[in-house]
């Protein structure tokens, strides 16, 4: 099996020294993961931006240059694994990982998980990981000036060329707090092979039936065999297939399902929101299960309807969820947001 094994222990610094930290300075995370502001508002070193206009306050932590350290022990018999690596599920924004002094990695999207294969890296005994963090604002400052100025209504202009969250720059309802750190967990995976990707998509015709397909992709190109189960809501099995033999790292399934034989999905008012199951197993040569993936479905026919209008130019712009016209309303969200004031 993968067995996976979060990093837990961190501490942080202000790289250089500041308002944050003293240079040098490592203060332990009170959680894991999180974020800059976080911790320095529960060490009561900011004062809170959501009140007042305490936001202008902590500018300087998004102009701010920051480091996160995590020490961690690797056994002999984790290091023995055919493969083990660093996964990073989400790094804000420009980040290098260095492992016990060496760089395994360089980012510039939020929105992006890394693996990095590491078992080179490692070793049996004490590590060190440093994450440092580069001032997204200031380096969005200078891609912009490599590239060009574009307009836009809000928030300073260099956002559009940053692959991070757009509203930390401010919005209507919100605050400026540019964002730093690791927002999502940061775990060492241990494995012989694993499923690499899970691709389930689904077509439905007008006549409501259901044509299912799923690619799975595994991390060893040698032979594997594969099971896949489809779960319905009620927990009953909808359909199965074992044994699946995959080449050159892939197993394709495919079933076709008749008007009926499976629940679909409705909007709310129009009928229930079913959701359905797959597990699919990762076998090797001796029947052991390696590993397992599983994730939600709901199968719905969803279209667009854009039919010509009577008397007049123009086309309709509608909804027809399993062949049913909708009603679906929106609203623009620029509301103003209240400050609260002491």
């Amino acid at each position: 099996m993968v067995e996976t094994r979060l990093l837990q222990d961190w501490s942080f610094t202000q790289v250089g020294g500041g308002e944050g930290t003293k240079d040098g300075e490592w203060l332990k995370t009170s959680e894991f993961p999180t974020t800059v502001h976080v911790e320095l508002l529960k060490l009561k070193r900011i004062p809170d931006p959501f009140i007042g206009l305490h936001e202008w306050d902590v500018q300087w932590i998004g102009e701010s240059e920051w480091a996160f350290k995590s020490n961690f022990v690797v056994s002999e018999e984790e290091l023995n694994s055919s493969n083990v690596d660093l996964v990073f599920d989400g790094l804000d924004t420009f980040a290098k990982a260095a492992l016990n002094g060496k760089i395994i990695l360089q980012t510039s999207n939020q929105f992006v998980s890394y693996r990095v294969a590491v078992k080179d890296f490692l070793h049996a005994g004490a590590n060190e990981i440093i994450l440092t963090f580069e001032s997204a604002f200031l380096k969005g400052r200078d891609i912009e000036k490599q590239h060009e100025k574009l307009a836009l209504w809000n928030g300073d202009s260099s956002r559009l060329h940053v692959r991070k969250a757009q509203y930390n720059y401010g919005w209507d309802w919100g605050p400026v707090l540019m964002t730093v750190g690791p927002w999502k967990p940061v775990s060492l995976q241990f494995y012989k092979d694993r499923i690499v990707e899970l691709d389930v998509r689904s077509q439905i015709s007008e006549a409501l039936d259901v044509k299912l397909t799923a690619d799975i992709i595994t991390s060893d190109k040698a032979p594997l065999l594969v099971s896949f189960i489809l779960k319905a809501p009620d927990g009953s099995i909808a359909a199965s297939a074992k044994n699946i033999s995959t080449i050159a790292g892939v197993a394709k399934v495919a079933f076709d399902f008749a008007p009926g034989k499976l629940d679909l999905w409705y909007p709310v008012g129009y009928g229930k929101q079913p959701l359905y199951i797959v597990e699919v197993n990762l076998v090797n040569e001796h029947g052991e299960i390696i590993d397992t993936k599983t994730l939600k479905i709901a199968f719905r026919r969803a279209l667009v309807v854009q039919d010509k209008l009577m008397d007049q130019d123009g086309l309709t712009f509608l909804f027809e969820i399993n062949n049913i016209r909708i009603f679906c309303g929106g609203t623009w969200e620029g509301y103003h947001m209240i400050h609260v004031t002491e």
